[in-house]
């Protein structure tokens, strides 16, 4: 479809999960919006299923599934691979940790707080529901710049409307709009054009990204029985983790991701060693691909007058694992509910904004900007390191296990005792490991302290202090 009018309550820049369901949020609420997306209707969502959290799918309005016998069933829950229903019906047993080496695994698994999901069914009825709530989504509509001043500081910064390129027709076309929402990935291509604003308009480059790779195979079922198919993490491994999570009794998702850094191993390799030790994974791939994955922190601010950021372009990704689906919906609800309130109280500016800011900061942001602390004091660990912390049972499942599924706490008094005992032998790599998870916890601390209303010298004081924290993790 062409665009058939030049302004709209909100404009958002990406129909992905977040910028989806923040349109289906706002549309059912009465707003005018238009959902700008570079890709074709056929094209959203990548073709493998990915882990996210059920608390927010929960959230968002969709029916999580019954337990079954161990595993997941329920009208959502897929029945083979290639049907077009949501989730995967995946074991439910905790899943296992494995050290990095391969020399063993901690005491018990993790409760994982995820459920796979398959990201182009996801994706396209996230698209759907905000067409049926009253959203319009132009496919094949590039966002290419925002409208309006762009210049710093934050508080100068007025948006007033979005340029796009029809790739359909080559015609360029503008939209105005009280308020744009970048949802273009985590290349941002919106927020990082705001110039002059370094509370905003951070890039995501170096250890914010990692690489990562999945193939979903046929297995055969006749070799299964005596074959290594048991759900795990192999935790640190290569300065990344990778996995084998079986889908159905016949498929099987085997794939890594590793920090993105020059001679970071290929992913591939480690997942092709893994398929060849496994006698029952055929080479018949069902699904599969890879690519750049953001595992950074969000900007100091995800708002200006005008404007607002959801998903990876607001860097709403679990940094220890680089899940950002869950990160993105979660983003998305609180983003429409402050939306909506400053629609109708007249005007969508800075401090009318700022409490999405303060809602995604307190409640998620302060956990992944500790997590982010942790990995990369951690993600400079050898693999003998950490089998070491591992062995000792000082990184443990009770440590782990909130991590993997993107949580932060702070070890109790008898863990950090226990810590102490068990790392004696090892005092620097105990140092290490202290360091990391005492500056998680400063700035867990100071992320729930997030100024409650925009204030230029306290807001410049609080993002002072946080570059002060981040700056003594390396």
């Amino acid at each position: 479809m062409n665009a058939q009018r030049d302004h709209y309550q909100v404009a958002i820049a990406g129909a992905g999960p977040g910028g989806a369901l923040l349109a289906r949020e706002l549309a059912a609420n009465g707003i005018s919006v238009a959902v700008y997306e570079s890709k074709a209707e056929n094209a959203l969502g990548h073709n493998w299923s990915d882990a996210v959290e059920k608390s927010a799918l929960a959230a968002a309005g969709f029916e999580l599934p019954d337990k079954d016998n161990g595993r997941y069933k329920g009208r959502l829950v897929k029945t083979a691979e290639a049907d077009d229903n949501l989730f995967e019906p995946h074991r439910i047993a905790p899943l296992q940790i494995r050290y990095p080496d391969l020399s063993g695994a901690t005491r018990r698994g993790v409760d994982f707080k995820y459920i796979t999901t398959d990201r182009k069914v996801l994706d396209r009825r996230l698209a759907e529901y905000a067409e049926k709530a009253g959203a319009r989504i132009f496919y094949r509509h590039r966002a290419d710049s925002l409208i309006g001043n762009m210049a710093g500081p934050l508080e100068n910064i007025r948006i007033e409307g979005l340029r796009v390129t029809d790739k359909k027709r080559g015609v360029a076309v503008e939209v105005s709009a009280d308020v744009v929402v970048d949802a273009t990935g985590y290349l941002s291509v919106l927020r990082t054009g705001l110039i002059g604003a370094p509370a905003i308009n951070k890039k995501f480059l170096g250890k914010d990204l990692a690489y990562a790779c999945r193939t979903v195979r046929r297995l055969d079922t006749k070799r299964t029985a005596s074959d290594d198919l048991t759900d795990h993490y192999r935790y640190g491994a290569f300065k990344g983790y990778f996995w084998t999570h079986l889908h159905h009794e016949d498929t099987i998702d085997i794939g890594g991701g590793v920090k993105e850094e020059a001679g970071r191993i290929d992913p591939m390799i480690v997942i092709r060693g893994m398929i060849d030790e496994r006698p029952s994974v055929t080479e018949e791939e069902l699904r599969g691909g890879g690519g750049v994955v953001l595992v950074g922190v969000s900007p100091w601010s995800l708002v200006a007058n005008g404007f607002a950021a959801v998903g990876d372009a607001a860097g709403q990704v679990i940094p220890s694992t680089g899940c950002g689906v869950g990160g993105a919906l979660t983003g998305a609800m609180f983003a429409a509910e402050t939306i909506k309130a400053a629609l109708e109280g007249g005007g969508c500016t800075l401090e009318s904004l700022w409490p999405y800011n303060r809602q995604w900061f307190i409640n998620r942001g302060c956990h992944f900007a500790a997590l982010s602390a942790l990995k990369d004091v951690l993600q400079d660990l050898t693999h003998e390191e950490i089998a070491f912390l591992m062995k000792k049972d000082i990184m443990s499942d009770e440590l782990l296990a909130p991590t993997i599924n993107g949580v932060f706490e702070t070890p109790d008094l008898y863990a950090m005792a226990k810590t102490l005992f068990s790392g004696i032998s090892r005092p620097t790599l105990l140092m290490k490991l202290n360091r990391a998870t005492t500056l998680g916890r400063k700035i867990f601390r100071h992320y729930q302290n997030y100024p409650k209303l925009w204030n230029p010298r306290s807001f410049r004081q609080w993002m002072r202090d946080a570059e002060g924290l981040f700056s003594k993790i390396s």
